[in-house]
Formats: structure tokens, C-alpha cells, sequence
């Protein structure tokens, strides 16, 4: 088969899973294609909605949390379309061509924006090839209910319940998980990844991560951690693309031999498997990551929205806490050092979110897997 997975440059989060995807879907003799659906639109179109996400982001995160919240409360009219919907339409003409000139058996996209072009080309020129949207985020988005992709791939069965009530229809939702780096799913001794690391074989690893964009009070609560934690604790802290951020903290570095500055890196496997816990926001896929990988965590709200909701989630299953701000998350850090039992139920919990999701897409996409009910992968366009 050929197939094209759409995503965009909005957080580190749906390229992982759409990399991850692509590497099972060619291993599985797939021809496969990846795309940034927003370079369709017009010229610096796709720079301008990054760039300005990740300030929204990276400064601005309360006014990015009500942004969100407004639309989590919106209701659309029978025949209303979001804003959202009406921007992504921009980029139609273009990407239309491209889907004809590529010949693609299926499309799969890790982001709304690609499902809500997709959901524009079904309506206005009756595209009939299958799309599948996989969700991200341990939530029911706003605007995933306006799209209407094939299928919905969701991270978990718990899950179900909320984008049905958003008027999905439940066969159509399919709990198969969020596809990540093979590498998370791997079993790799502390002592060894330490070691390819070149950091400390003895004392306890608090990871500290600040997503792919860099984003946080992640200095501060570096800091503190060093202060508050025990002597034998060293804080290794992956700053992601941030360079700011990562030159502050090379420079305490200097006189703190207990603090370990990493930039944007591509062994997040490794750094999770010398951990003894880790401190993240709460993204979906930063979330997965460290459930596949059994590591005790602590989820540090810094962006208010759908990280939010995975906050959430994870914290109503035991699989991590959940804290606010850098006093409570040194707290709540602190917490699980003092409590081994604590932190083996946490990674016993985590153990029951899907396993294998990137093949299972694979054979879902391949046809080799057809839903119960299902005789066809064609959704009703309504």
C-alpha cells in the first residue's frame, strides 16, 4: 500500500508518533510518505501557526489555557463550523492536488488540523480514500467531533465514554493507544543506559523533562530539587529546543556538580531507563513514553488545556501525581524517593495502557485487522 501520514509542526508530540508510525508501516513493506499538511496554505503559512504556537506556549501558557478552555465549552450549530475548520480550509486546493498526483491508498494523521482539511475534501470534492485520525492527547479534543475520519484511534478504552458523549459513534472509536519510538518498549538496564549517558553509575536520577518545545519553570524547580533532595540525588534536565533555557542551566552547571543540562536530544529511551523518577508536563506522548517505560512520574502542569486533561488522567489511574507548581512538585518528588511501594503500584498501573499501537494501526490500516461490526473501512459522510 501507499499511504501518507499528514501532521504539522505544533509541538514535538504528533511528529513522534507520525515517525513512529512511518517506521512500522515501511518495516511492514508499506510505501510511506510524511507531510506537513500546513505548508499547503500559503507561503510561510506553516512557520507562522509553529512559531506562533510555541509562543503561546512557552510565554504565554494562561492565555493559551483559556484560549483552550473557551473552545472545550463551545457548541456548534448543526450546520456551524469552527474557526478552526474554516483556517485549515485554506490549505485544500493544494493539498487535493497533491493527494491525486501521490495515488495514496489511505491517509493517517496524529493532528485535527490535517483530519479537519481531510474532513473539507470528503464534503467538497467527495474524496473517497480511507483517513484515520489517532488522538494524542488522553482526551476528546475540541474540534476531533467535527472530523470525520474513518476511524478514531484513541489512546485508551477509558476514554471511550467521553468522545462518544462528544456524538462519535463508539464503533468507530478504536482504543489501540498512541504509537511511539519501538525504543520505549524496550527493557534497557539503568546501569547501562547510565553509562552510554555518561552520567553517574551510583545515586538516584531525577529526569526532568521540558517537552519538545522547552517550556516551564524547569531552572527553578532544577534548583530546588538540588536543595531539597537527598545527597545522593543527581537532576539530569532534557530542555528540548530551548536553547535559552538550556545555556541558563549549563551555566549552574558549572558550580553544581549534581545538575546535568541535556538540549533537544533523540535518546529519550536511554534517559528514561536511567531514571529512577521523572518530572514532565503532561503531554501525551511525553506521558506514554515514561508509562511504556515503567518510570515513577510527577506531572508538572505548566500549559493549562489538553495537558490538563492528561494530568488528569494519569493521576485518577495511579500511573503518576500531579502538582502545579515547582513547591509542590519537589514535594511530591521527595514523596516517591521516601516511598518504594508507592512507586512500584504507580508502575504496575501504567502497565495497563495499550501496548504495540503502531502495529496495530499497521494491520488496521493494511486491512489485515477489520473492527468487530465492520465490513468496511468507510465512514458515512454526513
Amino acid at each position: 500500500m501507499r499511504i501518507l501520514i499528514l501532521t504539522c509542526n505544533t509541538g514535538g508530540g504528533h511528529n513522534a508518533a507520525a515517525a513512529a508510525l512511518r517506521r512500522e508501516l515501511e518495516s511492514g513493506g508499506h510505501a510511506c510518505s510524511a507531510a506537513d499538511a500546513l505548508s499547503f496554505g500559503p507561503r510561510h503559512f506553516s512557520e507562522a501557526i509553529s512559531h506562533l504556537h510555541t509562543i503561546a506556549y512557552r510565554y504565554f501558557p494562561k492565555i493559551y489555557g483559556m484560549g483552550y478552555r473557551k473552545k472545550e465549552e463551545r457548541v456548534l450549530r448543526q450546520d456551524e463550523t469552527s474557526f478552526e475548520y474554516k483556517m485549515n480550509a485554506i490549505c485544500v486546493p493544494r493539498l487535493y492536488r497533491y493527494l491525486l498526483q501521490g495515488g495514496f491508498d489511505a491517509i493517517i494523521t496524529p493532528h485535527v488540523f490535517p483530519a479537519e482539511m481531510l474532513t473539507r475534501l470528503r464534503r467538497k470534492y467527495n474524496y473517497k480514500k480511507p483517513f484515520y485520525f489517532i488522538a494524542t492527547d488522553y482526551t476528546c479534543s475540541p474540534c476531533v467531533d467535527e472530523i470525520t475520519p474513518d476511524y478514531w484511534i484513541i489512546p485508551d478504552r477509558r476514554l471511550i465514554q467521553e468522545f462518544s458523549a462528544r456524538g462519535i459513534p463508539e464503533e468507530k472509536l478504536l482504543p489501540l493507544g498512541i504509537p511511539t519510538n519501538p525504543a520505549m518498549a524496550c527493557h534497557v538496564d539503568p546501569a547501562v543506559a547510565r553509562r552510554q549517558l555518561h552520567l553517574p553509575q551510583t545515586g538516584r536520577m531525577v529526569l526532568v523533562m521540558s517537552g519538545s518545545i522547552g517550556c516551564g519553570p524547569v531552572t527553578t524547580l532544577a534548583l530546588k530539587l538540588l536543595r531539597r533532595l537527598p545527597r545522593d540525588t543527581f537532576v539530569v534536565v532534557v530542555c528540548g529546543k530551548n536553547k535559552s533555557q538550556f545555556r541558563e542551566l549549563q551555566r549552574y552547571a558549572r558550580f553544581r556538580e549534581k545538575l546535568y543540562p541535556v538540549g533537544f536530544t533523540d535518546r529519550m529511551d536511554l534517559f528514561l531507563s536511567a531514571a529512577d523518577i521523572a518530572v514532565t508536563k503532561p503531554g501525551g506522548l511525553s506521558c506514554t513514553e515514561l508509562a511504556q517505560k515503567g518510570v515513577p512520574a510527577v506531572l508538572m502542569l505548566s500549559v493549562p488545556g489538553c495537558e490538563s486533561r492528561n494530568q488528569e488522567f494519569f493521576t485518577r489511574y495511579g500511573m503518576a501525581l500531579g502538582t502545579a507548581g515547582v513547591r509542590d512538585t519537589v514535594s511530591a518528588v521527595r514523596r516517591l524517593l521516601e516511598n518504594p511501594a508507592m512507586m512500584k503500584r504507580m508502575t504496575s498501573l501504567q502497565r495497563s495502557l495499550p501496548q504495540g499501537a503502531a502495529a496495530a494501526i499497521c494491520e488496521l490500516v493494511s486491512g489485515e485487522h477489520i473492527p468487530a461490526g465492520e465490513q468496511s473501512g468507510s465512514a458515512e459522510i454526513k
